[in-house]
């Protein structure tokens, strides 16, 4: 690909980007949660669906491990999230979502949803289509490169 449609694509996926960034800040507001960064926002959810190690959050976020401990921090102080002990091995410290945290995912992730579907909706069926297909290779590409396994690809 020449870097001509490499940086005109790099910005049209940036103000995509964006626009998911608008769209998650305005759930947030629109779910009444006050005082949740957009980041500490990201953390919980990805702690609900299943990252539980600091170390983990940190590498997937490229962050340091100081930063991540600073935002798992303020989460604790807000309750949204607790830190326990791996039954294997005490000295390793995993996080959970307390009810509060829980609550405040499925309320934002559903106010999302909601946006998302009324962009969706202006879209037709072959626009859906050619967006869910290139999605897809975006996301399998991205997770490679973070050592993960496509959610497509799991058993």
């Amino acid at each position: 690909m020449s870097s001509a449609v490499t940086q005109e694509l790099n910005e049209r996926i940036l103000f995509a980007s964006k626009i998911m960034v608008n769209i998650l800040a305005e759930a947030l507001i629109s779910a009444g949660v006050q005082g949740l960064s957009t980041p500490q926002y990201r953390v919980l959810d990805m702690i609900y669906h299943g990252v539980d190690k600091p170390a983990e959050l940190a590498k997937m976020l490229d962050v340091s491990p100081p930063a991540i401990s600073s935002i798992i921090f303020r989460l604790e102080e807000g309750g949204y999230v607790s830190r326990g002990h791996s039954g294997e091995d005490r000295r390793r410290v995993v996080l959970e979502l307390t009810g509060m945290g829980k609550d405040v995912v499925h309320r934002v992730n559903a106010k999302r949803r909601k946006l998302i579907n009324t962009v969706l909706d202006r879209m037709d069926a072959g626009e859906i289509r050619r967006l869910e297909s290139s999605l897809d290779a975006f996301t399998t590409s991205y997770l490679q490169i973070k050592g993960k396994e496509s959610p497509k690809n799991r058993a």
